[in-house]
C-alpha cells in the first residue's frame, strides 16, 4: 500500500508459510513497545529500527493496537 500523493510505502502485506504478515513503519520507541507482543518483530525486508512485522493471524497484539500501528504508519509516510 502506498500514499497516493508521494508514493511512499505505508504497508507491505504478504504471505509467508501460510501466515498473513504486514510491515508497518513506526517511531523507534513505539516499535520497541509493540515488539513485546507475540507475533510482532523487526521487519523482514525493511529498516529494523523503523519497520515492524505483525503476524496478523497469530499475534497477541489487540486489534486496536494493529489499527493504531496502521494509522501511525500512514501518518509517518505522508
Amino acid at each position: 500500500m502506498r500514499q497516493k500523493r508521494n508514493k511512499k510505502i505505508i504497508a507491505l502485506i504478504f504471505e509467508k508459510d501460510n501466515d498473513l504478515l504486514i510491515d508497518l513503519k513506526l517511531t523507534p520507541e513505539h516499535g520497541e513497545e509493540v515488539r513485546e507482543y507475540d507475533g510482532v518483530f523487526p521487519a523482514y525486508h525493511m529498516n529494523k529500527t523503523h519497520w515492524n512485522t505483525v503476524r496478523v493471524n497469530n499475534t497477541s497484539l489487540p486489534l486496536e493496537g494493529l489499527i493504531k500501528m496502521i494509522q501511525e504508519s500512514d501518518k509517518l509516510t505522508q
